[in-house]
């Protein structure tokens, strides 16, 4: 008779399958959570929008020097070994617990090169 029941829930080896599968999206996933739940208890949402805001126009401004920073930041943590990856991940987790406007500064420092960038290509192929 159990084996007839649908089956409920997700099993904790199904969970570690997909989180190993979709490594960079679970990590930044939690981290703009934990940020945006710790930011509305700790410090309020005054911060967290002047940081994007911040960083959105900085990003603007020096697309080349927050990609070329991001970049030596992603090399530098790929060249570590696994446990110290690790230790790097959990340290993020921490800083987005409790510093979330330094999270948001850097989602609207990529933001604002984002659409620097898209903004750049647009107008070029619209040119042609």
């Amino acid at each position: 008779m159990d084996e007839n029941k649908t089956k409920q829930g997700v099993s904790v080896k199904e969970i570690e399958s997909f989180a190993k599968k979709h490594r960079f999206e679970v990590f930044f996933s939690l981290v703009f959570v934990l940020a945006c739940f710790f930011s509305f208890v700790m410090w309020g949402l005054c911060w967290a929008i002047f940081a994007v805001t911040i960083g959105g126009v900085l990003g603007a401004l020096m697309p080349p020097k927050v990609g070329g920073f991001s970049q030596k930041v992603f090399r530098f943590f790929f060249k570590q070994e696994h446990t110290t990856q690790l230790v790097l991940a959990v340290v993020g987790l921490i800083l987005s617990i409790f510093i979330p406007p330094l999270i948001f500064l850097i989602v609207g420092l990529h933001g604002g090169k984002d659409l620097h960038k898209m903004a750049s290509d647009s107008g070029a192929s619209h040119q042609s």
